[in-house]
């Protein structure tokens, strides 16, 4: 009877073997990007957004997806520069 409780217990132990952990994105190694870091990298940035969007029940609160949507969010406004406002009427 022990023999067959340890078993089982390795067994139920040895299922989470070899997944990622909840929240982690392969690409980024653990690492935590910043928002400019994001905006530096779109290709990088676009894979991530994807993963993000993918899982938002396990990943949506995580670190890189609230810096990534925030990147997305700055990158899809464009820059300040090219708005012009005509106020001599």
């Amino acid at each position: 009877m022990k023999a067959t409780t340890a078993i089982v217990s390795i067994a139920v132990l040895m299922c989470g073997c070899g997944r990622e952990p909840g929240g982690t994105i392969p690409e980024l190694g653990g690492r935590v990007l910043t928002v400019d870091e994001f905006l530096a990298q779109p290709a990088l940035r676009g894979k991530v957004s994807a993963l993000c969007r993918n899982d938002p029940g396990r990943m949506g609160l995580t670190p890189n997806c609230v810096n990534v949507r925030r990147a997305d969010h700055i990158a899809s406004m464009g820059t300040a520069d090219k708005l012009h406002l005509d106020l001599s009427h």
